[in-house]
């Protein structure tokens, strides 16, 4: 029970804590208001809503700290949420308790971020840091979170909606000029790759992933097709894997890591040997580096191809030297899309180039011409194209969001579902699209992108 004594000119309480211990604070001017603190306080360890003030002196860098060894998410949002944890909030909240954290603080803040970064990348930061104070409150750190609520109005200036659609994705023409292009730059590989990414939708790491023993390319004309099973990610962090039966280290490293050679790295970060007979059920850590990790959201499923991107596949296929993938780097190495990727690929192949002689050992570059209309598109657009392609020629929505991974919500996610007719009428508007790609004007793209970009 809470009591209080004098201290001076004012008054401490002491109550009890859940774990029957007692604390105390001081500074009341009164012995009544002492106790009716002292109550509040058991009162809520009663009803179990209980925060101690003092753990609000924890700062936010210490409780961060605590909180990435316990995050169970997947391998690359974990390399995302501590990459902005690391870049952006720590640097300005890392020494602050977290009860000091206020509202008019964060949005003072936030203010700033906004001039500085893109909205996406704000709202990627406001979401780690909103999960991060989140956790804080059901550890009961702190009484409440200090962000505003999303569901909260908004006060002050109106801050108007652009309508306009902007985001830039291809026509089947300008997807097929694209391909071109890839073809001149690096081969017929490459070109693939882009029709690939435009036909079927899959994500930039998806494809980077795609390995050949997802792809069923014999029997009927439309019944080939390739499994989204795994998205390759060049990961900072060391990913997991639980050992199933009948794998080893040099399996593991196959199916994982597109690299059987790579069999010792994961023997030896596990102090196993390599021969070793693995326990089943036992969490290997993998090497950092090129990683095959589940697909976004779980979004594994099976697309039917249209016969002219089966038959190019098949080629491919036939002339990739790697072992494990379908579409890997110029030098035979699983594929990164970083700053080199868009420099030497896809910019050139987008925005075109101009002819340049040999020199100093270089090999001379022939001009490409531009795909007018595509400027600024990044590889996500193709994705973003596929699923307009579909949408314009009509196809259930059940349909075409399977094909793109998503899932239906409500009652329309519980009862509409995909038949195989729907699958097969997907596939022949896709051949339909890609043959008449190939006598397109080049202006029917160009117009159509004028139009979305005003």
């Amino acid at each position: 029970m809470a009591y209080a004594e004098k201290r001076g000119n004012t008054w401490r309480v002491r109550y009890q804590l859940p774990d029957g211990r007692y604390d105390s604070e001081s500074g009341f001017e009164t012995k009544q208001d002492a106790l009716d603190h002292g109550r509040a306080q058991e009162t809520d360890v009663k009803r179990k809503v209980f925060v101690n003030p003092k753990d609000g002196r924890q700062t936010l860098g210490s409780w961060a700290e605590e909180w990435a060894k316990v995050m169970d998410v997947a391998e690359t949002s974990n390399r995302t949420y501590l990459s902005r944890l690391n870049a952006v909030i720590l640097p300005q909240w890392e020494d602050t308790p977290l009860g000091d954290i206020t509202a008019i603080g964060y949005k003072s803040w936030r203010n700033k971020l906004a001039d500085r970064h893109s909205k996406n990348y704000v709202n990627g930061i406001e979401g780690v840091m909103r999960m991060l104070l989140d956790d804080a409150v059901d550890e009961r750190l702190i009484p409440f979170n200090p962000m505003p609520s999303k569901a909260k109005k908004r006060r002050g200036r109106h801050a108007p909606v652009d309508a306009e659609d902007t985001y830039v994705w291809p026509t089947p023409r300008q997807a097929f000029l694209a391909a071109e292009n890839a073809r001149s730059l690096r081969g017929d590989q490459w070109r693939v790759m882009i029709l690939t990414m435009a036909y079927t939708g899959l994500r930039m790491g998806e494809v980077a992933g795609l390995r050949r023993d997802q792809l069923r390319l014999l029997g009927l004309e439309y019944g080939r097709h390739l499994r989204v099973q795994w998205q390759g990610q060049w990961l900072s962090t060391h990913a997991k894997h639980e050992v199933a039966k009948g794998e080893s280290c040099e399996s593991i490293a196959e199916l994982r890591l597109a690299d059987p050679k790579r069999a010792k790295d994961i023997a030896d970060l596990n102090d196993v040997a390599i021969e070793a007979r693995l326990r089943v059920g036992r969490k290997l850590l993998l090497p950092k580096g090129f990683t095959l990790v589940p697909p976004k959201y779980s979004s594994y499923r099976t697309l039917i191809l249209p016969p002219f991107l089966a038959d190019l596949l098949a080629e491919t296929l036939a002339s990739t030297a790697h072992d494990v993938l379908v579409f890997p780097s110029q030098r035979g190495k699983p594929l990164r899309v970083d700053d080199q990727f868009y420099g030497r690929f896809w910019g050139p192949m987008i925005n075109g180039r101009d002819e340049e002689p040999s020199r100093r050992g270089r090999p001379a570059q022939t001009a490409l011409p531009a795909v007018k209309g595509l400027e600024e598109m990044v590889p996500h657009g193709t994705r973003h194209g596929h699923k307009v392609w579909l949408d314009g020629q009509g196809h259930p929505r059940v349909a075409v969001e399977e094909r793109m991974g998503h899932k239906l919500k409500g009652v329309e996610g519980t009862y509409s579902h995909t038949s195989a007719e729907m699958e097969l009428a997907i596939a022949k508007g896709l051949q339909k699209l890609w043959l008449a790609s190939q006598t397109a004007g080049e202006e029917v793209g160009a117009d159509w992108a004028h139009r979305r970009s005003g």
